[in-house]
C-alpha cells in the first residue's frame, strides 16, 4: 500500500540534495570533450560540477547522521506522541471537589481530570501524590493531610458519571484546625505516568461545605 506523508525539514533536505546531485552529474556527463577551444572550460566546469556533487554528499550523508541522533535521543513519550497516542499534559480539579465536614470525620472528596491539550480527558496511570493546606486565622499554612495513592488504587478510582470522566478519591483529613463552611483548602497534585515528559502538577483551591443536611420521615 502506497500512503503519502508530510515530510520532515530533513527529509526535504535530504530529497533536494538527491535530485540536485542527479542534475549536476547529469549535467556533466553531458558535456562532450572535443578538440575544440572549449575543452580546457569545458574541463574545469566538470571539474566544478564534480566538486559540488562530492560536497552535497558530505552534507546529506551528515544531515542523515544527525537525523538518527534525534531520533536514538528521543524518549518513550516523545514517541507516543508523534505516533498519535494521546497523552496527558495537565491536571485540574473537577466538579464535586470540596472539603465535607462531618460530625464524624470531615472528608476530602477529590475529584480530578488529566487531560490533553485539547481538553480531553486521557487516562493515566498514576501512582498520585496528594496534600491539602488550610490556613489559620494568622494566615499560616496547617497540613489537613498528606497522601500517596499507588498506581493499583489511582486506576480503580476512576469514575464515569453526567459530569464527565474523572478520577474520584475520599480522603479523610488531619490536624486540628477548626474548618467551617466557606474556607479555602490548598490542594497540590502530582501525578506520575510514564507517557508524560514530566510529572504532571497543579495547585487549586476548593472549598469547605457543611455536613449534608439530615433526611427527616414524615
Amino acid at each position: 500500500m502506497v500512503t503519502t506523508e508530510h515530510a520532515s525539514p530533513v527529509r526535504k533536505f535530504a530529497l533536494v540534495v538527491l535530485f540536485g546531485a542527479a542534475a549536476l552529474m547529469e549535467a556533466g556527463c553531458s558535456v562532450q570533450l572535443g578538440p575544440n577551444k572549449g575543452s580546457v572550460s569545458q574541463a574545469a566546469e566538470i571539474r566544478t560540477l564534480e566538486d559540488e556533487i562530492a560536497r552535497l554528499k558530505a552534507e546529506q550523508s551528515a544531515m542523515e547522521e544527525d537525523l538518527r541522533s534525534l531520533r536514538a535521543d528521543r524518549t518513550p513519550a516523545e514517541i507516543e506522541r508523534s505516533n498519535g497516542i494521546p497523552t496527558a499534559d495537565r491536571v485540574s480539579a473537577a466538579s464535586g471537589s470540596a472539603v465535607r465536614l462531618s460530625d464524624s470525620s470531615d472528608q476530602l472528596r477529590l475529584r480530578l481530570r488529566t487531560e490533553d491539550g485539547f481538553s480531553r480527558f486521557v487516562q493515566t496511570t498514576g501512582p498520585a501524590v496528594i496534600s491539602a493546606i488550610a490556613f489559620d486565622s494568622a494566615r499560616l499554612p496547617v497540613s489537613l493531610g498528606d497522601w500517596k495513592v499507588d498506581a493499583s488504587s489511582w486506576r480503580k478510582s476512576l469514575r464515569e458519571g453526567f459530569t464527565g470522566t474523572a478520577y474520584a478519591l475520599d480522603l479523610p483529613l488531619a490536624g486540628d484546625l477548626d474548618l467551617v463552611p466557606g474556607m479555602e483548602i490548598l490542594i497540590r497534585v502530582e501525578i506520575i505516568d510514564p507517557r508524560a515528559a514530566e510529572p504532571l502538577t497543579a495547585e487549586f483551591s476548593i472549598p469547605v461545605i457543611g455536613p449534608l443536611p439530615e433526611r427527616t420521615s414524615e
